[in-house]
């Protein structure tokens, strides 16, 4: 992993220098002083920054604006305005604006290793969400794009996420899935006998009921009049303290009615 990038940006060289300097020392990154905010904006613009670190009181663009461009270029980019003329205005109106850590100038030599620790653990914490999102958006790639069709329950049995294949297989209104519920929707659920199934019979709640998964089951299902077989999976989904969060549904179609029912 390459060493991150930081940008140092005050009206004073010496200073932005001098920043730079002390969080080499004490942070695993790579410091720069400018005194030029365009600079600062401008490496910002070719993504090979980790931090910036911004004056407040400085001419031509304040702090404050500095913040505001390089949310604009990136929303999520650590920040961390660096003053030592700081108020509460100066720090509520950063707040607001997105601010990651705000921080005042002082005498004592130990400001620079809090500024290094603070710089360290925004870096980090923006390497962890970033690499969540590029997660979150693998896994959404992959259910959507997958053949199996995959609905996501709470535990109240309502669903929260369902795949394009099971929107389209089962006519669920896509703005409105956690509204639908079994006996308001457009779909059936028959036993592989031919019954029709209760809400509380249904795999869904069978899963919550007992706590335990349904593999290969078979069901019919049937949609404005048709109807198709299908093969179900159910999974329970936990958190950390062993309560139920989620019940997983994914289930094929037989491929000649399924053909009919699309």
């Amino acid at each position: 992993m390459p060493t991150p990038r930081v940008v140092c940006v005050d009206d004073e060289p010496s200073f932005a220098e001098l920043t730079a300097t002390h969080l080499e020392r004490h942070a695993t990154v790579e410091a720069e002083g400018f005194t030029d905010p365009d600079l600062v904006l401008r490496a910002v613009e070719d993504d090979d920054v980790a931090c910036v670190i911004s004056d407040y009181d400085m001419p031509g663009m304040d702090g404050l604006e500095v913040l505001e461009a390089v949310r604009e270029r990136n929303p999520d980019l650590p920040f961390v305005l660096y003053t030592g003329k700081g108020s509460e205005e100066v720090a509520s109106e950063a707040i607001s604006n997105g601010v990651t850590e705000y921080l005042q100038k002082s005498t004592d030599p130990s400001q620079y290793q809090v500024l290094a620790n603070r710089v360290e653990n925004a870096i980090e914490r923006y390497r962890v969400e970033a690499e969540l999102e590029r997660q979150r958006t693998l896994v959404e790639r992959i259910v959507e794009t997958t053949p199996i069709s995959l609905l996501v329950h709470e535990g109240s049995g309502d669903v929260v996420v369902a795949n394009e294949r099971a929107r389209s297989l089962l006519h669920m209104d896509d703005e409105s899935l956690h509204l639908r519920s079994y006996e308001a929707s457009d779909w059936e659920l028959y036993a592989a006998d031919g019954t029709r199934l209760a809400e509380d019979d249904l795999p869904v709640a069978r899963v919550i009921e007992n706590d335990s998964g349904l593999w290969n089951e078979s069901y019919g299902v049937e949609v404005d009049g048709v109807r198709f077989d299908i093969e179900l999976n159910a999974e329970p989904l936990y958190d950390g303290d062993g309560e139920l969060l989620y019940v997983v549904v994914a289930f094929t179609v037989d491929e000649e009615l399924g053909d009919a029912a699309d």
